[in-house]
């Protein structure tokens, strides 16, 4: 063990390093910022039967600077009462009937990893009723987090209807905007029920398609090249007895002041049924 006047000498030559030495070992010793977890809010078609495995894109603002792994824990709040709430619970969603209960699930970001996926199963009925909400927090992690809670919405669609085909279900969905990097945000497509045949649909890339005069613009904001990575067309395939098909799309980040920005995808050229044709992917400023 150094004695108290080795200590002492130790600290006194410490002190007499030159600026320059010590400001060249600090940037060495600088622990990498972490990185702030992004969550995104979603409103998704419930459907009339059967099992959809849904990905909830669990991103990043960068990716992961730091040489080990980091996690973080999504907790199944739903059923949790709210303090002093006169018995109602942070979700409205029934777990065994709306969706399968999941607990705590722990996400993984590896180094230079942006995006972890949380799979939640959802069910379909065809009981008339309200909008329901999945409530996901997410804790138990070094990384930053500000809002700390995804809203999944269960959007009501029985109206005592019935299609012969099954019925393309499209959701709206709100990401925060990463401050750099590129991913790939998977955009979960359904069925309101499984499909009987393998069906495919294709996916289509309106963001920079004029709209139509006197209109001024094009249907989506979002640049090309800066905010996401332009596709085209990509055609999505539902195996007999399936509910989802995922199209993966590319999103980039920025630290530039901006409004939010919308890509737009359209879908057509299928056998299913089409009611409304398309999704709005709202990337939101938050710088």
């Amino acid at each position: 063990m150094r004695s108290t006047l080795t200590r002492t000498l130790m600290s006194a030559a410490a002190l007499t390093l030159p600026a320059v030495a010590l400001a060249a070992m600090g940037p060495a010793h600088a622990a990498p910022a972490n990185p702030t977890v992004l969550l995104p809010n979603i409103t998704v078609t419930e459907g009339d039967s059967g099992q959809a495995a849904f990905i909830v894109n669990v991103g990043l603002s960068a990716p992961n600077p730091l040489s080990h792994a980091v996690t973080v824990d999504a907790v199944d709040f739903s059923a949790v009462p709210v303090p002093g709430g006169g018995g109602s619970t942070y979700g409205t969603a029934t777990a065994g009937s709306d969706y399968v209960a999941f607990g705590t699930r722990t996400l993984t970001f590896q180094p230079g990893q942006q995006v972890a996926r949380l799979k939640i199963v959802l069910k379909g009925d065809r009981a008339v009723e309200g909008n329901e909400e999945i409530d996901v927090r997410f804790d138990n992690t070094e990384l930053t987090v500000g809002d700390n809670d995804i809203d999944l919405v269960i959007g009501n669609d029985d109206t005592g209807k019935d299609t012969k085909k099954p019925l393309l279900l499209l959701p709206n969905q709100t990401m925060p905007e990463p401050d750099a990097g590129c991913f790939a945000y998977q955009v979960s497509t359904m069925l309101d029920r499984p499909a009987t045949t393998a069906s495919t649909v294709n996916a289509v890339d309106f963001t920079t398609v004029p709209l139509p005069a006197p209109l001024v613009g094009t249907y989506g904001t979002a640049t090309p090249g800066s905010d996401y990575t332009a596709f085209g067309v990509r055609t999505l395939t539902f195996a007999r007895g399936a509910r989802v098909a995922n199209l993966p799309v590319t999103i980039c980040g920025d630290t530039a002041p901006e409004g939010s920005e919308e890509i737009d995808v359209r879908f057509d050229n299928t056998t299913l049924a089409v009611a409304d044709n398309d999704i709005d992917l709202i990337l939101s400023d938050n710088d």
